[in-house]
């Protein structure tokens, strides 16, 4: 008898890599939540295995989940094509996307495999490693809204950070005065001036500077309750002056 996969086994090591054009939906979901949330493949078994706590575990098991529902759906309306290969070897079959009709698609991803027959079955013994067209979901995951994109004004500073090809010109007090000015007046963090470049935090900076967990902060993005972070060369960001300001509103929230 075959031994049983154990949930999120499968992302403890190498992925399997799938087959020509395409890859291994535990290959193709790593992928999507480090991007995403940046949560490792390694990660998943412990994070999983934890106990419900209300802590960061919890937060990074909903953010898994909230992933693993946006590529459901893709899969769904047929943006996505899967296929079923028999565990040990043999053809490969096109999935029909109704076969991804469950109540809790995390199950799935959990063993990246199904039951062929019996797919709705949860308990059933798995007998096929599901494998994701590789083109149509690297299309889909490259054109996901990024988690705090630069506005127009951030991009031109990043990209001409002397201010050469701007027209504006800074009149009256110097930079110093006018970031004072605005601090006493507005009591929050001024925009950077012109040909000044915003500094850019990474995470492990941001974590210890707001005394929250990696998944907390993310938890909290996702509620449009913290600054969003900015992918710049496949990293993530943040800009201090939004996490100063958010500190300073907290601290003022928990005065009044």
């Amino acid at each position: 008898m075959m031994e049983p996969i154990r949930p999120w086994a499968v992302y403890n090591g190498r992925l399997s890599a799938g087959s020509a054009g395409r890859i291994s939906l535990e290959m193709a979901f790593a992928m999507l939540v480090s991007d995403r949330v940046e949560i490792e493949a390694f990660e998943l078994p412990d994070i999983f295995s934890a106990p419900t706590d209300e802590g960061e575990n919890d937060a990074a098991r909903e953010l898994v989940r909230l992933e693993a529902e946006s590529l459901t759906n893709e899969i769904l309306n047929g943006n996505i094509s899967t296929y079923a290969r028999p565990i040990g070897g043999g053809d490969i079959i096109l999935l029909k996307p109704n076969v991804w009709e469950l109540d809790q698609p995390l199950d799935r991803f959990s063993f990246a495999s199904l039951n062929l027959e019996h797919w709705m079955d949860a308990t059933a013994e798995y007998t096929h490693r599901i494998l994701v067209n590789e083109e149509q979901f690297k299309n889909w995951a490259r054109d996901l809204r990024p988690y705090g994109y630069l506005d127009d004004d951030q991009v031109n500073r990043i990209l001409d950070p002397f201010g050469r090809d701007r027209k504006t010109e800074v009149h009256g007090a110097s930079i110093e005065q006018e970031v004072e000015r605005n601090s006493i007046s507005d009591k929050t963090i001024p925009a950077n001036p012109p040909g000044v470049v915003p500094k850019f935090l990474k995470l492990p900076v941001v974590l210890d500077m707001v005394s929250l967990s990696r998944s907390s902060v993310y938890v909290k993005i996702k509620k449009n309750a913290f600054p969003e972070q900015t992918k710049i060369g496949g990293g993530s960001f943040w800009l201090e002056s939004e996490i100063v300001q958010w500190i300073e509103e907290n601290a003022n929230k928990r005065q009044a």
